[in-house]
């Protein structure tokens, strides 16, 4: 019989030590300097541990359904604590101030 040269798996499979669904909820960071304030943005899947989570877009009086990816906006002004949650479409045309 030829010799095989894959590795032999084991019944058990090793799961990350964090959750991959609490990695999966965000995605890249990035700066965006608007109106001379430098924000921080992060994309979002939508995808929240807490379907009772409902958020409103600042860009538009609509509420951002769960499952809707979106992007989370905060800056040094108003710090994380007070992040908002933005459509990203009325991210990208949003002109104002936060805070």
């Amino acid at each position: 019989m030829p010799r095989s040269n894959r590795p032999k798996r084991s019944g058990k499979r090793e799961e990350p030590e964090e959750s991959i669904g609490r990695k999966a909820l965000f995605g890249a960071r990035h700066t965006v300097i608007k109106r001379g304030v430098e924000h921080t943005v992060q994309t979002h899947s939508g995808a929240s541990e807490d379907p009772a989570k409902i958020w409103v877009c600042p860009g538009c009086p609509v509420t951002i359904r769960v499952g809707t990816a979106h992007v989370v906006v905060w800056n040094e002004i108003i710090g994380a604590d007070k992040r908002r949650h933005f459509h990203t479409v009325c991210w990208q045309k949003f002109q104002g101030t936060l805070g």
